[in-house]
């Protein structure tokens, strides 16, 4: 027994020193953690630019919501976890406010925060003051946060700008509390603001810059108190903008970057004193009255001043530090937009890493840099901000004060993108977020003849004149149409081992160019660098591919794999030419070897969809009166919202033109014969074998019969749906051209509208109607389409085929035409530049036009 009570004691002495030790490991990891403080160094704060994934669209016009008062920072009332709150149905956020009294730069004076409520989280009214001034601390109150606790007590805190003794003006900050709760009933929500008022801190000299320890001559920093509770440990937090403390300013290594970046980059003077950072403080009682400065989260010393209104977002283990910054509070030697910029780490402390390799998540157009501030990124990845200084379609310099409309973002590891945009200020709460998304659609959009007939030619929309004989023919031997780029599953031009790849309608350059489509097959061109584009063959194996010649389509690559997706036209062995057209589709290896491309091993080629003859015409439909017959041109489309996948496609609304003038209760005429459409469908597999077909996205009944290989470009989270047309499929009375038309949307589902009022987006010179068509738009605008027929003498686009078989060859062009730099600018577009022809992307060799094709006159 006594030796056995030995070795209990020996085991109890053992575990009580791996216990101490525990308990020291855990405290210096604990300090470790606490001290670590993660850089954003002037290395990281290069190669800003705007991309369609962090720019969204220009700011065209805005609801006031209180016209009597300037509004800019803004943020929602949450609940203690981070989530967001609502009282009695109502929802609330707070902003900062300003009587229009004062101008629109003396705002900041006499800032006061004030409240507005909303059932839907779209519509606010403005309810008032969250306080009473008199009660506060500070001149005037600047940014915070507010938090609700379940007894549905608010705590605001708010940032105590001056001081209310002051005869000056001055810019002294410290961080504040008050609470209150709120009324509701039927007409609104009252605010009864009962708390008393608390500094609770205020810059330590250390950690954090004191106003005396300020140098330079931007504005000194330490505000906008963000609450967070960490939903690992629990604990509770402030997060605040500040300036590192100390009096001695230097850019240390650590400031600057990597060895190498050191060696070949110089720090101006005056660097030092830039010296903004992502403060943080821990609340040490649940009454959150006393609260510990900590070592900032983030130091951007020789970096950036301001690093406004930090919060975070906690997604999927990762914690996403957000900050919003201007243009000129970059240090000398670096240039950023005004942005949202953010940070991920896996942790609350740590080794923040810049989002999208420099922190960029949010960047102002480019002509109009200044348009919105102030965005705050929400737990639902709503990015909410104010209209800034803004310019108005005639570009002249505006200001803003009330809410910008609002932006989805989609958090993705290290990688962000906007993939949406809702109405100005709105937030999806959780009660009509899924409402929102699930909202069905009540009727498929029209595009109507009164907008239709508002086309006319611009310098905007017409392309210049175009000689045949100076364009350089991609294949001689081949005529050239309908062309697409291979892209990524997410719509991105691809490359394969540096390769971009063009996929064509081709047929060999001795037919008749009228007579092409009978024997149509689709070829791929590839190049490198910008190089020429060399013809790497037919895509499809000899006698493999559907039908008796093959029309146009897409093509995605997945994971080294290869989806085609074509129109089937005919049927194999028909012994007279049909048009009967179905979408098809087949997969395939791609291969790079000794610089060249293939595609191998072809998966079973299968039909993915045809007319059912109600929501879209059956050929038997179509020939009892129709003038032309489509179902065709299926464009893969994956929604950058929902990463749902769908076909788009031209198609004609179901019926014989009888069933559809009783349908509509009308007397059939010659303008029910045009019956065009948009049509979706919805993949149902993972294999894009499958799709269901949904209503049409656009309609154009009695207003155009053709509307060619539909595609969407989203930018900024806008959706903008793009087709071709003739001038001779345009219902009578309607004096449309060949032409790119295009509708703007704000979700993949519309509602859309036509852009530039009519619709048109691109067309050629009245001299030259005919000299190009089947335009493609890229995603980052760039639009291309080939060499059609020229030089016609005034001959219509009918009238060629009863012309001399060497007329018809020596007016048809049948290659790549000059491409199309377009800009893409909320419901307008115009032209940018005019480049050489098949640039698709901005890579080496792609760039601006280079002389040896036509610059745009306009």
């Amino acid at each position: 027994m006594h030796s056995q009570g030995m070795t209990y004691s020996k085991v109890g002495v053992i575990l009580t020193m791996l216990l101490g030790l525990f308990v020291g490991l855990q405290t210096e990891v604990s300090a470790k953690e606490q001290d670590d403080t993660a850089n954003w160094t002037r290395e990281m704060a290069q190669n800003y630019k705007n991309t369609p994934e962090n720019t969204p669209e220009n700011i065209d016009n805005f609801k006031d919501v209180a016209p009597d008062y300037w509004i800019w920072d803004t943020w929602p009332l949450r609940n203690r976890d981070g989530s967001l709150a609502e009282i009695d149905g109502y929802k609330i956020i707070f902003a900062l406010t300003a009587s229009k009294d004062y101008t629109w730069n003396g705002r900041h004076d006499v800032a006061k925060i004030r409240y507005f409520y909303s059932k839907d989280g779209k519509d606010w009214k403005l309810g008032g003051l969250a306080y009473d001034p008199d009660k506060a601390y500070g001149s005037r109150q600047w940014a915070g946060s507010a938090m609700m606790e379940k007894d549905g007590k608010v705590n605001l805190f708010y940032t105590a700008t001056g001081r209310k003794s002051d005869e000056e003006t001055t810019y002294e900050q410290r961080l504040a509390r008050t609470t209150l709760t709120f009324d509701t009933d039927e007409n609104g929500v009252e605010a009864n603001p009962s708390g008393k008022h608390e500094i609770l801190l205020e810059a330590d000299g250390k950690y954090y810059e004191t106003q005396e320890q300020k140098t330079g001559d931007i504005i000194y920093s330490f505000r906008d108190p963000w609450f967070f509770k960490d939903p690992k440990s629990g604990k509770e937090y402030l997060l605040f903008e500040g300036n590192s403390g100390g009096t001695e300013k230097a850019c240390e290594a650590g400031d600057i970057g990597s060895t190498s970046f050191q060696k070949n980059h110089d720090v101006p003077e005056g660097a030092e004193d830039y010296n903004g950072n992502v403060g943080i403080a821990v609340a040490d009682d649940g009454d959150l009255s006393d609260f510990e400065l900590l070592p900032p989260l983030l130091e951007a010393d020789c970096v950036n001043q301001q690093l406004e209104r930090p919060h975070l977002v906690y997604k999927d283990g990762n914690y996403y530090l957000f900050t919003i910054s201007h243009k000129f509070t970059f240090a000398p030697g670096l240039e950023g937009p005004d942005g949202l910029y953010g940070f991920v780490n896996d942790s609350l402390r740590g080794d923040y890493k810049p989002l999208n390799d420099n922190g960029l998540v949010v960047a102002n157009p480019e002509d109009d840099p200044f348009q919105a501030y102030s965005w705050a990124v929400l737990p639902n990845e709503n990015v909410i901000s104010f209209v800034n200084e803004y310019k108005d379609e005639n570009g002249e310099d505006q200001v803003g004060g009330s809410f910008a409309p609002t932006l989805q973002l989609d958090l993705d590891g290290d990688e962000t993108k906007i993939v949406g945009e809702l109405e100005d200020g709105q937030i999806q709460y959780p009660d009509n977020k899924e409402e929102d998304e699930n909202e069905e659609k009540e009727q498929t959009q029209e595009w109507s003849a009164e907008d239709a007939d508002k086309f006319k030619r611009t310098k905007d929309n017409t392309v210049d004149e175009i000689d045949l004989k100076e364009i350089e023919k991609i294949a001689p031997d081949l005529h050239i149409w309908d062309t697409w780029p291979l892209r990524e599953r997410d719509g991105s031009i691809a490359k394969i081992d540096g390769k971009e790849i063009i996929f064509s309608l081709t047929a060999p350059a001795d037919v008749l160019p009228g007579k092409r489509h009978d024997i149509a097959e689709i070829r791929f061109f590839y190049r490198e660098d910008g190089g020429d584009w060399e013809l790497g063959g037919k895509v499809f194996e000899d006698g493999e591919a559907l039908g008796s010649r093959q029309w146009a389509g897409s093509a995605m690559v997945d994971d080294g794999e290869l989806h085609m997706f074509y129109t089937a036209t005919g049927r194999k062995g028909e012994e007279k030419l049909s048009y009967e057209q179905r979408l098809a589709t087949a997969s395939a290896d791609i291969k790079s070897r000794y610089g060249k491309i293939s595609f191998d091993n072809w998966s079973d080629h299968e039909v993915i969809l045809e007319p059912d003859g109600e929501t879209y015409q059956t050929m038997e439909q179509s020939e009892e009166g129709d003038i032309a017959y489509t179902f065709r041109d299926p464009w893969f489309f994956q929604d950058p919202k929902t990463e749902e996948e769908y076909i788009l496609f031209e198609a004609n609304s179901g019926g014989t033109p009888a069933e559809r003038a009783e349908k509509d209760g009308k007397e059939q005429s010659e303008s029910t014969l045009y019956n065009g459409s948009i049509g979706i469908a919805k993949a149902q597999n993972d294999e894009l074998t499958e799709f269901k077909a949904q209503d049409p996205l656009l309609e154009a009944e009695e207003v155009n019969q053709e509307l060619e290989r539909p595609h969407i470009v989203v930018k900024g989270g806008k959706y903008y749906l793009f087709t071709s047309t003739h001038t001779n499929k345009f219902a009578p009375g309607i004096s449309g051209e060949d032409g790119l038309y295009g509708f703007y949307a704000k979700d993949l589902q519309g509602d859309y509208e036509p852009l530039n009022e009519s619709g048109l987006v691109l067309t050629n010179p009245a001299d030259e109607p005919y000299q190009t068509y089947s335009w493609t738009v890229m995603p980052d605008g760039k639009v291309i389409s080939f060499a059609n027929f020229a030089d016609l003498d005034g001959l219509t686009i009918d009238e060629i085929g009863s012309q001399s078989e060497a007329y018809q060859f020596d007016h048809f062009g049948g290659t790549l035409a000059p491409t199309v730099e377009l800009q893409l600018s909320g419901k307008k577009t115009k032209i940018k530049d005019i480049l050489d022809p098949g640039v698709i992307s901005d890579e080496k060799g792609n760039g601006k036009h280079k002389g040896k094709g036509p610059k745009h006159n306009g």
